[in-house]
């Protein structure tokens, strides 16, 4: 998360109010946070079509290797 100075905001003495500040924190986590589960959705995604790829092609390969056994013999 970037940190982000509230000067526009801030008081007579260079001060924000705790309560703004707070709120502005918890905004940027919010969006931070949805930002990271939107990604972590997309590779979990990515992770069982790959996983489910790896298990279609291993299967195939125990099929063809069982029947190159037999030939072989």
């Amino acid at each position: 998360m970037q940190v982000t100075k509230l000067r526009d905001a801030a008081g007579d003495n260079g001060l924000v109010p705790a309560g703004q500040f707070f709120a502005h924190l918890a905004a940027k986590l919010e969006e931070a946070n949805f930002a990271t589960a939107l990604l972590e959705a997309q590779l979990d995604e990515e992770d069982r079509a790959l996983e489910a790829t790896y298990r279609r092609r291993s299967a195939a390969r125990d099929v063809y290797a069982e029947r190159e056994q037999y030939a072989m013999m």
